[in-house]
C-alpha cells in the first residue's frame, strides 16, 4: 500500500509566506506564524502540509473553508503547488490569549514568529499529539524557552487556578524534555512549582 503525503517543499512555503505577508501588509493585517513551519524555525524538523499563521483579522483573499477554531483555509498558488494556509482568528475562549501571543511575536529571518514560550501554552490548547511532539521539542532545546514565562503567561492572562490546573501537563511536557523521572522533575525549579 502507498501512502501519498503531500507535504510542503520549502520554496513553496517561502512563496506562500511572501504572498500573504504582502497582502497583509497592505491592509494593516497583523500576523505570526505558529504550527510547524515556526517550529522549523527554532531549529525543529518536523515535515508540515500547510502554513499556520495567527492574525487579528482575515484577508481580502477567496477562502476555501471556514476554520473550526475561527479563521479561514487560504491556498495560495506557488511556483511548484498550490499551498495552504490555515489563517487562525480564534472565536472561542481562547482568542484573548491567541491575540496576547500575537502582539508579543518576534521576527525571525524578518518573518513574524510566536516567541518559544507562546508557541508551547498554544500547542497546550490544541493538544494533539504533533502538537505535544513540538513542544516537548522546543521544551528540550537548552536556553530556548522560558519556563517562569509559561507559567507568568497563563497567571495573568487567565488566572492562577488555571495554571494549577494545567500544571501536571506541562510538568509532563519537562520531564519529558529533560528525560527527567517524576521524583527528579517535581525537585526541580521548572516554573510550575508553587510559589
Amino acid at each position: 500500500m502507498t501512502i501519498d503525503i503531500d507535504l510542503l517543499d520549502t520554496e513553496s512555503a517561502k512563496e506562500a509566506i511572501l504572498t500573504v505577508s504582502e497582502v497583509a501588509a497592505a491592509n494593516g493585517v497583523d500576523w505570526a506564524l505558529v504550527g510547524g513551519i515556526a517550529v522549523a524555525l527554532y531549529g525543529g524538523d518536523r515535515t508540515t502540509k500547510d502554513v499556520d499563521v495567527i492574525a487579528n483579522k482575515l484577508l481580502p483573499l477567496a477562502s476555501e473553508g471556514k476554520l473550526r477554531q475561527g479563521g479561514e483555509r487560504y491556498s495560495i498558488k506557488a511556483t511548484k503547488r498550490e499551498v495552504f494556509v490555515d489563517w487562525i482568528l480564534r472565536n472561542d475562549s481562547f482568542k484573548k490569549l491567541f491575540q496576547v501571543a500575537l502582539s508579543e511575536a518576534v521576527k525571525i529571518n524578518g518573518v513574524p514568529v510566536l516567541t518559544p514560550e507562546w508557541l508551547v501554552i498554544l500547542k497546550f490548547i490544541a493538544d494533539r499529539f504533533k502538537d505535544q511532539e513540538d513542544a516537548v521539542f522546543l521544551l528540550s532545546r537548552p536556553g530556548l524557552v522560558d519556563r517562569r514565562k509559561i507559567k507568568e503567561h497563563i497567571v495573568k492572562h487567565v488566572s492562577r487556578e488555571a495554571c494549577g490546573l494545567a500544571r501536571h501537563g506541562y510538568e509532563r511536557w519537562y520531564e519529558m524534555a529533560d528525560g527527567r523521572s517524576r521524583d527528579e522533575a517535581r525537585d526541580a525549579e521548572d516554573g510550575f512549582i508553587d510559589s
